[in-house]
């Protein structure tokens, strides 16, 4: 398999992440986390960015893929195979596992697009729900948030069901935050958006709702929401102890700083 397919960008563990400036052209970014994807992601990332692009023949999509810190099916054979039937993806490869929020804010650090989408690896939405966001962008959104409404929560095991609905509560009552749901993983922003995300300070899953506080404490962005549901084969995972303390200290910590 050909090498030089493969355009790889390998960042070191610790990086202070800085706009190299503000020029940005127009094309559409998307901006997919991963770290430790099950066996067979490659194919199913090429069918769902696939049929993305069918659904917008006439927008240029470019994938750019960050490798948070994986041990596992994310080897280099793997990331040829992908930049073989994704054209013109760029991958960013973090050697040490850092969080969602970090990763993400690599991406977007990289990108050079007027506007971004940020979605999980697996689509869990579904594409058209990337779609339906950036099209909020082109009518004058600065900031797009998915919100998933109460079929997210039906769906969940018992223990992550408990979770979100305590962490919504918390986003609605304690920070006031202008979205319903601030941690669906699909939110999408122009350049004016952009600088609010690049100044999230949490590596961790609460980026989210840190970034829509950010959003919503600049009166100047217009920041609007849009209903998401999700894929009916979706598989959740369960919350370690340590990762939930960790959120409940960021929590605090956006808190603190209203």
């Amino acid at each position: 398999m050909e090498t030089d397919m493969l355009e790889l960008t390998r960042l070191p563990s610790h990086l202070n992440l800085t706009i190299a400036g503000n020029t940005v052209t127009s094309k559409f970014d998307l901006i997919i986390p991963c770290c430790n994807p099950p066996e067979g992601w490659v194919g199913q990332m090429t069918k769902d960015f696939r049929e993305l692009q069918g659904l917008m023949p006439g927008t240029e999509i470019r994938l750019i893929l960050v490798n948070d810190g994986s041990v596992r099916n994310m080897h280099t054979a793997l990331l040829q195979e992908l930049a073989l039937r994704i054209p013109g993806v760029r991958i960013i490869d973090h050697p040490v596992n850092r969080g969602k929020g970090y990763a993400c804010r690599l991406g977007v650090a990289v990108s050079d697009a007027s506007y971004i989408v940020c979605t999980d690896f697996d689509f869990p939405f579904g594409v058209e729900a990337v779609k339906r966001a950036f099209e909020q962008l082109l009518e004058g959104a600065d900031v797009v948030a998915g919100a998933r409404g109460s079929q997210y929560v039906a769906m969940l095991p018992p223990a992550r069901k408990m979770i979100t609905r305590v962490n919504r509560l918390m986003n609605r009552w304690l920070l006031q935050l202008p979205v319903s749901d601030a941690q669906a993983g699909l939110k999408a922003f122009n350049s004016r958006g952009r600088m609010e995300f690049l100044s999230t300070r949490i590596d961790g899953f609460l980026y989210d709702s840190e970034f829509v506080k950010r959003a919503g404490r600049n009166k100047t962005l217009n920041i609007r929401s849009i209903p998401i549901s999700c894929r009916p084969d979706i598989q959740f995972s369960d919350f370690r102890s340590t990762v939930l303390l960790r959120e409940f200290v960021n929590f605090m910590g956006l808190l603190v700083k209203r």
